[in-house]
């Protein structure tokens, strides 16, 4: 058993401005994520759990076609409802993988990312080149830097190059190899246990 199974995580990262609407790296984290035999659950905003009526977001032609033809209000309605949903999702997760792209816009990933870090959930951010690549907005809300040795301090810190990076972490935590700090506070992995314990103790024979 890991210490983190059971943990949930919410992928966070670039959608509008990107050309794959930020699908890619998403699926490939999830695929690297079982094959690490991580027990850990995903939250892909774009692959919404839930109906088809919740997976909103990933649509970006109507959205375009909305704003060019000025249909605002309709627009306004369809943005209130996925943001409200992708940051419940960020809510409910245990922990965040969050892709920073400084080349594009990142409008709601920042809102994730600022919701996370009022919560102290434990974060995980790739942006390529690392620290030397990181918006500068960005070193107050990442761990805190206590190396001088700049290969050193991007070791210490919770930015990393590559969705592989990010994985090897995972399992070092997961297998006890790296303590857990007091950020991690799996809440929804202990409720559900006293649920199951509570449900073989109170149901009836």
């Amino acid at each position: 058993m890991g210490l983190l199974d059971g943990a949930w995580g919410y992928l966070s990262g670039p959608m509008e401005y990107v050309a794959d609407h930020g699908v890619e790296w998403r699926r490939k984290f999830t695929r690297l994520v079982y094959e690490n035999n991580l027990d850990l659950a995903l939250i892909d905003p774009t692959d919404k759990p839930g109906g088809q009526d919740i997976k909103m977001g990933e649509d970006k032609d109507t959205q375009v076609e909305l704003q060019s033809t000025g249909q605002f209000k309709k627009l306004q309605k369809y943005v209130n409802r996925y943001r409200r949903l992708d940051l419940r999702f960020t809510d409910h997760a245990d922990f965040l993988v969050v892709v920073v792209d400084p080349r594009v816009p990142q409008w709601g990933t920042s809102n994730e990312v600022y919701t996370g870090e009022d919560q102290h959930k434990p974060a995980f951010f790739i942006c390529e080149g690392g620290l030397y690549n990181l918006p500068r907005w960005l070193f107050d809300v990442i761990e805190n830097i206590t190396e001088d040795d700049p290969e050193k301090a991007l070791n210490e810190s919770n930015v990393y190059l590559t969705v592989e990076d990010v994985i090897a972490e995972l399992v070092a935590l997961d297998s006890g190899e790296k303590p857990l700090s007091e950020e991690w506070v799996l809440v929804r992995r202990e409720v559900e246990r006293r649920a199951e314990i509570n449900k073989r103790r109170f149901s009836k024979a």
